[in-house]
């Protein structure tokens, strides 16, 4: 009896440890936020902190109770408006350990991942996180810059930016009051990035190839890209050069499907992709090109992996939810998030701090790749070579959803 009374607290004690470690990821995540943004839902939140909903809705109570957060019935949960001490001069005195985060008022799933790792890492090493958002990088962003400057920030991190806006970002450094950290390589810009010039994008090539080789090891030999009809970006580039170059390397035909963002791109495309049913595997830019064209394919009455089979990529939160669930790769958000926060730090001295060796990307093999029960240890070493790690996840019930495609990413814009 009193083992089974200490077995019952243990349980009870890891609940409430969890529970508490959950208030103070989102305590944090919050902070890291800018006012007005807008929280993933429960269920998001669950899936990324690896808990019951029930463990999120208990976690940001406080947070609601402490005025951090504010619940809008049929809206979701937003960050309120945030009040920081000053002195008696208006601002707060530099701090080596404080670091801004611009925050681009129109990012998307991936930037908020990057958000939460900068958020946990932060916490972690006890760094001072302070954000404000930029709907551009002109003369408004240099404003929200200076602000930064009066809350005592050393460093600015800039989590995200949508590739056309390069040049405005380059521009923007040069006139910016404090050094910036950014998440991807611009020439002249080399210092900043948080990643090695060498070293940036290599995983985005090998990966590419682990995953053809993935679709190879599983038997097939049609193996298609999709992605977004936008030679301008860098990452889509180096994910269709290295998609290329296997397929070339294998004397392998290619078959690329870039696609506009309108619903007519992506239902042509699945009109001319259903004679290659049965035959035909499909490498993704990311999982919001996977899950449009899913949709699309559900419209002709095909679905995976039984007529084809498809990943995605960056593991956004609607791919647990698809039906079925969407097999992707998951990148290695704490060690972005960690680099960024680092580089922004070193930037601050005048030294520079970035990533010299590549985080392996993890393959999370749910439903749609027609992987499941096909992979045992030789299997995964091959990947291994490419920096790819296999897992497969545990499909449960309430990671499916009714019949329906749910494509659409969680955005941190109000």
């Amino acid at each position: 009896m009193l083992e089974l009374q200490k077995k019952e607290q243990d349980i009870l004690k890891i609940k409430r440890l969890k529970y508490k470690q959950v208030e103070e990821e989102l305590r944090q995540l919050v902070k890291t936020l800018p006012p007005g943004a807008k929280l993933p839902a429960e269920r998001d939140l669950a899936i990324d902190y690896q808990c019951n909903f029930l463990t999120i809705r208990k976690a940001l109570k406080p947070l609601v109770d402490d005025g951090l957060i504010v619940r809008r019935t049929g809206s979701g949960t937003f960050v309120t408006e945030k009040i920081r001490p000053i002195n008696s001069n208006g601002d707060l005195p530099p701090s080596e350990n404080r670091v801004g985060v611009l925050v681009y008022q129109k990012s998307n799933a991936y930037a908020f991942a990057v958000l939460q790792a900068i958020a946990h890492v932060a916490m972690e090493q006890k760094i001072d996180l302070r954000s404000c958002w930029v709907r551009d990088f002109s003369d408004s962003s240099l404003r929200q810059a200076e602000m930064l400057v009066k809350e005592g920030c050393t460093a600015l991190t800039l989590p995200w930016f949508p590739f056309e806006m390069t040049d405005q970002v380059r521009a923007f450094i040069h006139r910016c009051p404090l050094p910036v950290s950014l998440p991807m390589l611009i020439p002249g810009l080399e210092k900043n990035c948080f990643e090695a010039a060498h070293l940036f994008g290599s995983t985005l090539l090998s990966g590419t190839e682990g995953l053809c080789r993935y679709f190879a090891k599983l038997g097939h030999q049609r193996i298609a890209f999709l992605g977004p009809d936008n030679p301008g970006d860098t990452v889509f580039q180096q994910k269709l050069g290295a998609y290329s170059c296997h397929m070339s390397r294998e004397n392998l035909p290619t078959l690329c499907g870039l696609v506009s963002p309108n619903a007519n791109s992506i239902d042509q495309l699945a009109d001319r992709w259903k004679e290659y049913r049965g035959d035909l595997a499909i490498i993704s830019y990311d999982d919001e090109h996977a899950l449009r064209l899913m949709t699309a394919m559900h419209k002709i009455g095909l679905s995976a992996p039984k007529d084809y089979v498809i990943l995605g990529y960056n593991n956004a939160d609607a791919s647990h939810y698809s039906d079925p669930p969407l097999s992707t790769v998951q990148q290695p958000f704490d060690h972005i998030g960690h680099w960024m926060l680092k580089s922004s730090l070193a930037l601050a001295k005048g030294e520079v701090a970035q990533a010299t060796h590549p985080a392996p990307l993890e393959l999370i093999v749910r439903a749609t790749c027609g992987g499941r029960g096909k992979i045992d240890s030789a299997f995964e070493k091959t990947l291994l070579d490419f920096n790819l790690r296999i897992s497969v996840d545990n499909l449960k019930p309430n990671n499916i959803s009714n019949g329906t495609i749910t494509p659409e990413l969680q955005s941190i814009s109000a």
